[in-house]
């Protein structure tokens, strides 16, 4: 497994969410319990929704077990 993915817009992160929560086996209904957002939410951000709570985004990452690590263009 790469240490790190690029990210480059909200589709790219919605699809990596997904992908996460299917390895781990997890409904969006399950996620969105564990997490404390709605279900729908889950589902609007794995299609990629550009107007997601970046607080919910991160709910969802950290029920994931996921990171979101910065690196400056051209330092990686």
């Amino acid at each position: 497994m790469k240490p790190f993915t690029k990210i480059n817009n909200s589709e790219e992160l919605g699809q990596y969410i997904l992908k996460e929560r299917k390895k781990l086996k997890l409904t969006q209904k399950e996620i969105s319990e564990f997490t404390d957002v709605g279900r729908k939410f889950v589902l609007e951000l794995e299609k990629g929704k550009t107007t997601a709570q970046i607080g919910k985004i991160f709910e969802v990452l950290n029920g994931l077990g996921l990171e979101l690590h910065l690196i400056k263009r051209g330092e990686s």
